[in-house]
């Protein structure tokens, strides 16, 4: 069995088994290379079974390589007494796409694997196991940090090549790109947001418009906002344009995107324009029953229905808006024909869920 097996095997151990090794580290101390516990520990059972531990001098010289050097000789890995050892050393971690190691540390309350772990001994074990992963050949090393566990970030502080990749919620994120004979893959994290815009026109000609409380550089505006994550895009316009104006839509289709860069955030920024249908109720009569928009509180200052020449008027005007002059002239063009069209397909990568394809029409 090769050195790589022996060191995957057992890497995902009981929480107990952990702190057993930890406190196996702590209680030893080095003396001209000979394996003595160490003065200092404080628990007298296991420091009394080191005072004649049953282990080679190859499997003590392993400890002492990795606990005093934070570095790691994997060709001294030759039996399961020392897989053993080497397990212990090493911070677990499960095994990400990619070739990727991920380190977790648990943010749960009840969990009590790290509590007992110096900064210092994370640091070392850390180092170890970075050490232990290029000799592996896995490509990158992941940590998470909860906040409850953030004291160990500063362990991380002096890595080289150990940064920051993004946070979410109450849990940071680190990466480290591994190869030195491949160029980094690690991908910047969300690159781009996505937002959506609506043109909705009723029957009478009219389009829906809305005049935000702060930053308006036109007297109307169409409704929308960003896409919220895992939310499609028909979902999101619908979603806008009901919580902005009170009005329920149909999504029918896309006429148009914009791509900018260094917007919010340093990051780029994708628009879509999304053409909506209003629902519209009919009297006793026949006639169309037109909804009245409702502004959102907190969010929107007015809403109306503009008349839609009204609104041509003022992006064609002597401040001209050359966005919306080219979707309102998509909007003019025959429902369908011209639309980008969206279609629901089915994923050739088990489990995952159908998704949507926006294309040219005709297809």
């Amino acid at each position: 069995m090769n050195s790589a097996t022996l060191l995957r095997k057992g890497m995902k151990r009981q929480s107990s088994i952990f702190q057993s090794a930890a406190a196996l580290v702590l209680a030893c101390s080095s003396s001209h290379g000979a394996f003595v516990p160490n003065p200092h520990f404080s628990n007298p059972r296991l420091a009394l079974s080191l005072e004649k531990p049953a282990l080679s001098n190859k499997s003590i010289h392993l400890i002492h390589n990795v606990n005093y050097s934070s570095t790691l000789n994997m060709s001294l890995i030759k039996d399961k007494e020392d897989e053993a050892l080497v397990n212990h050393l090493l911070l677990p971690y499960e095994d990400g796409s990619h070739g990727a190691a991920k380190i977790i540390l648990s943010g749960d309350a009840d969990s009590s694997e790290y509590e007992t772990l110096s900064i210092a001994s994370f640091k070392h074990r850390l180092e170890s196991t970075i050490t232990a992963c290029k000799e592996l050949d896995k490509k990158s090393l992941w940590l998470e940090v909860p906040i409850s566990k953030a004291r160990y970030i500063e362990a991380c502080s002096d890595i080289e090549g150990l940064e920051f990749h993004h946070a979410s919620g109450n849990t940071a994120y680190l990466s480290m790109w591994l190869r030195d004979d491949i160029e980094c893959k690690i991908p910047e994290f969300a690159t781009h947001q996505i937002g959506v815009g609506a043109i909705v026109v009723n029957s009478r000609d009219e389009i829906l418009c809305v005049r935000e409380l702060r930053r308006n550089f036109r007297p109307w505006k169409i409704p929308g906002g960003l896409a919220d994550l895992g939310e499609q895009l028909n979902d999101a316009a619908i979603r806008e344009v009901m919580e902005e104006t009170g009005i329920q839509c149909k999504f029918q289709n896309i006429l148009g995107f914009r791509h900018a860069h260094g917007m919010q955030f340093g990051r780029s920024d994708m628009y879509f324009v999304c053409r909506l249908e209003p629902e519209e109720g009919v009297d006793g009569d026949g006639n169309a029953v037109i909804p009245n928009p409702v502004a959102q509180e907190g969010e929107i200052a007015a809403v109306a229905w503009v008349p839609l020449q009204e609104y041509k008027e003022m992006i064609n005007g002597e401040n001209p808006h050359p966005m919306m002059q080219t979707m309102m002239s998509l909007h003019a063009l025959e429902s369908g024909k011209n639309d980008i069209q969206r279609t629901v397909v089915n994923s050739i990568v088990p489990g995952r869920k159908p998704s949507p394809v926006y294309h040219a029409p005709g297809v």
